[in-house]
């Protein structure tokens, strides 16, 4: 029964050690400002009528399980799409030219995404080592409808209670 026990453990402690791990933020330019984002908005765009491109995007890093970051824009209240570079974690990621997901090259109009897009500020209150789990100090919280910015506020965080 003690070996049952250490393979499940040693098991979950690989799963969480693949899995589990935060990852790369998509960045957001918005009023002369650059952000990184704790929201993924292509994700949304993906659906049976617009099937995920996985040749496009490989997984090669546990810190980034979509395979790209997607760099965006707030322009005349419109987020736009700008840049995707692939996800394999290193200091100079290569472009990826989604064009084809589009018909047309970038910059496009995000006007698939509604959402909200979280950009944390100030100093980190809790590290959670999976996904967007941090908490800051703050976020900025920019409400997004059919690709048009309609609201903007300010969520004042506190350290998590352990239960």
């Amino acid at each position: 029964m003690k070996k049952t026990g250490l393979v499940v453990l040693f098991i979950t402690i690989i799963y969480v050690s693949l899995f589990g791990t935060a990852q790369f933020p998509d960045i957001l330019y918005h009023e002369g400002k650059k952000y990184s984002i704790f929201s993924n908005p292509l994700e949304s765009y993906f659906s049976s009528k617009n099937p995920r491109p996985d040749n496009l995007f490989q997984y090669s890093c546990t810190a980034n399980w979509r395979g790209y970051v997607a760099t965006w824009k707030i322009e005349n209240g419109k987020l736009w799409l700008v840049k995707v570079v692939k996800g394999d974690c290193s200091a100079n990621p290569a472009e990826i030219d989604i064009s084809s997901l589009f018909g047309k090259k970038l910059p496009v109009e995000a006007v698939w995404f509604s959402g909200v897009l979280r950009i944390p500020q100030g100093k980190l209150l809790s590290y959670v080592h999976m996904g967007y789990g941090s908490v800051y100090e703050k976020d900025i919280l920019l409400t997004i409808r059919n690709g048009l910015l309609i609201r903007e506020e300010i969520k004042k965080n506190s350290v998590p209670k352990i239960r």
